[in-house]
């Protein structure tokens, strides 16, 4: 075994950037604390062939590799374990545009750019990159394919799968997959590019990607709005949808809960006159055709008329509709400054959505009914983050006894109404039991076969998504 000194001799040797080895602690603990680690050195690549130089290293002597982006994950999967003998590669200084294709509508990029860098260039050119987070100012396009981000555009463009045309990955053993392409139809063998999307660098580390664009729509309309009950969400959402389905970008869940929290956090939201609603959906339509605004004006009127929404709010200018946007944005950083007691992000068929809230409600509060959840997401494509915390005033340390029984509650009820227990934001540390015990198990069975043939040392990210105890 090679001491520690001359590791970091050998490792710097492949690098053009210092290794880092003090003052790392901001890489070793996830965005909302939860997950805390321990690292060899930290080191920050430059070029993909850097990459596979660490790689080499690191199966040469079996030393773990945790990769990390942005650092903004929820599920610690870019968090390292205790054990302090893996080395974590940061993908901030990998971070160049490598080319915008206009004719072709693709952007190709390396995986430690940040996600507004590039929604921000590709706005130059009129474009759009779908994937909008509201950790879109420090998360970085690896982790975003790393978890196969969702956001508020998946209900008109899909995730990251579906808006990633190709990928270049280095292995374990520091070899190369390069799969840039920005071709639209490929069937020469397997889809491995899907393959590593979502893995969440237990597979192989993304190091590249070609990235589609779709041309900016000349107007937009962004409105705020309450309604009587969950119902009435679901009511507006099918008549909106029928009507201007092939304009709807967004339909955004809020709950009172939601804003309550703004207010208690101190964090400034003044975009809307408050009523007392327990929903508020936040809807965004994108169109070409200036006669469509009077259309969705007059629909909105009428369900307003039906009393199925009332008190809307237009953002019918761009800064009324950022302060709108800025409302939604801001409900995780409230929601991480009350502290949650347990954090869940699920996924549902529309048609159970409100049997599993008004179910996990009852459930959730004959454990105490002082608990307050926080349900909000993105409605069209079935996504919520239903998250439980203490009553006001109260800090969460004291309710750690009852984890357990708020996840198996939310867990139970999700599966049982044809749910998955993780909707956008990947399994990571925190959900690798819950993957084994709620995944099918001949898709499980496959997953630790893919893994063991990919990874055989387990050296990439290891204890994220599958963890040796959960394999046996």
């Amino acid at each position: 075994m090679v001491d520690k000194k001359n590791l970091i001799k050998e490792f710097q040797s492949v690098l053009k950037k210092p290794i880092m080895i003090e003052g790392i602690d901001q890489y070793l603990s996830d965005w909302r604390g939860v997950f805390k680690g321990k690292v060899k050195f930290v080191v920050f690549p430059s070029t993909t062939e850097e990459v596979s130089k660490i790689l080499r290293l690191a199966n040469k002597y079996n030393i773990p590799i945790v990769p990390q982006g942005g650092n903004t994950g929820l599920c610690g999967g870019a968090t390292p374990d205790n054990s302090g003998n893996s080395v974590l590669i940061n993908f901030t200084k990998l971070n160049n545009i490598r080319n915008i294709d206009l004719l072709g509508n693709t952007v190709t990029v390396e995986a430690g750019c940040i996600l507004e860098n590039v929604l921000n260039v590709v706005q130059e050119k009129d474009r759009i990159f779908p994937i909008n987070l509201a950790a879109k100012g420090s998360c970085t396009i690896g982790g975003n394919l790393a978890t196969n981000a969702g956001g508020i555009g998946v209900l008109k463009y899909g995730n990251a799968r579906d808006l990633c045309l190709g990928l270049e990955v280095v292995l374990a053993d520091g070899s190369i997959i390069n799969d840039i392409k920005t071709i639209k139809k490929d069937n020469t063998g397997y889809d491995l590019k899907n393959l590593f999307i979502g893995s969440e660098g237990s597979l192989g580390i993304i190091t590249r990607a070609v990235l589609r664009l779709y041309p900016s729509p000349s107007n937009k309309i962004v409105t705020f709005f309450g309604v009587q009950n969950f119902n009435s969400v679901l009511q507006s959402y099918l008549e909106i949808s029928r009507r201007f389905g092939q304009f709807l970008q967004a339909f955004e869940l809020i709950s009172g809960v939601g804003l309550q929290f703004l207010e208690e956090t101190k964090i400034a939201q003044s975009a809307t006159q408050r009523c007392k609603s327990e929903w508020y959906v936040l809807m965004e339509l994108g169109f070409n055709n200036s006669s469509v605004q009077q259309d969705v004006y007059e629909a909105l009127d009428d369900l307003n008329n039906k009393n199925i929404i009332i008190d809307v709010v237009i953002g019918d200018t761009e800064a009324k509709a950022k302060k709108l946007w800025k409302m939604r944005e801001d409900i995780p950083e409230a929601n991480r400054k009350i502290g949650a007691i347990t954090s869940h992000d699920i996924s549902l068929p529309l048609e159970n959505m409100e049997s599993f809230i008004n179910k996990s409600l009852i459930e959730i509060k004959k454990i105490n009914f002082s608990l307050r959840v926080n349900c909000f997401g993105h409605i069209g494509d079935g996504n919520l983050h239903f998250n439980v915390f203490p009553p006001q005033n109260e800090g969460n340390s004291r309710y750690n006894g009852i984890k357990s029984k708020l996840t198996k509650i939310i867990n139970n009820n999700c599966k049982n109404l044809g749910g998955s227990f993780s909707a956008e934001h990947g399994v990571g540390r925190l959900k690798v039991k819950d993957l084994k015990q709620y995944c099918d198990p001949g898709k499980f069975n496959v997953m630790c076969q893919i893994k063991k043939a990919i990874d055989p040392f387990a050296i990439l990210n290891p204890g994220v998504i599958l963890r040796q105890d959960t394999q046996d």
